[in-house]
């Protein structure tokens, strides 16, 4: 760990961070939650650990929310803005980017271990006239074309109009989640 290059120690606690979470979304599941109360609130407490690694190892903040049916928790480590040390709150908005196709893809794959869906299915299926126009057809395009991004759907986070945060001034501010109009 001493000498790791400041990206290497981002990537290895990106890494930790999605791994707890997978851990925790996964205790969390009704089925779990009855008969796990106790390694539930174990796995709460290391889930914070990884947040406060986190914090360590040179990210300015993290935070994690996990619920099921009965109940919630909300951890946070460092800080929102780290010009004014505000810290991290619960209803903060934040843009999670790339990583969310991570955290979309792993609970895919987990209704499919589970026989609730197929890579096969069509997004109509699951999702009736939700894709369409532009040429797309939402009975054509499964959800694997979608994970792997074959789907032909133009990635909007290439469009240069849409890559700023003044395009979307309706939104709360990113570390007060305030309005930023007032």
């Amino acid at each position: 760990m001493k000498g790791d290059r400041p990206m290497a120690k981002i990537l290895r606690t990106t890494a930790c961070l999605l791994a707890a979470a997978v851990a925790v979304t996964v205790s969390a599941s009704p089925a779990a939650a009855d008969d796990h109360a106790d390694r539930r609130t174990d796995d709460h407490a290391r889930l914070q650990r990884v947040l406060d690694q986190a914090v360590a190892d040179g990210m300015p903040g993290a935070m994690a929310e996990v619920r099921d049916d009965r109940r919630s928790w909300f951890g946070t480590a460092g800080v929102a803005d780290t010009d004014t040390g505000l810290k991290r709150r619960r209803q903060e908005y934040f843009r999670a980017g790339s990583t969310t196709k991570t955290f979309v893809t792993v609970v895919v794959l987990k209704l499919v271990a589970e026989g609730r869906l197929s890579l096969d299915d069509t997004v109509d299926k699951w999702l009736p006239d939700v894709v369409k126009g532009n040429g797309h057809d939402g009975s054509k395009i499964t959800i694997r074309q979608l994970l792997n991004q074959t789907s032909g759907i133009f990635p909007y986070t290439s469009d240069a109009d849409l890559a700023t945060e003044e395009s979307f001034p309706q939104l709360p501010s990113r570390a007060t989640g305030e309005d930023r109009h007032g």
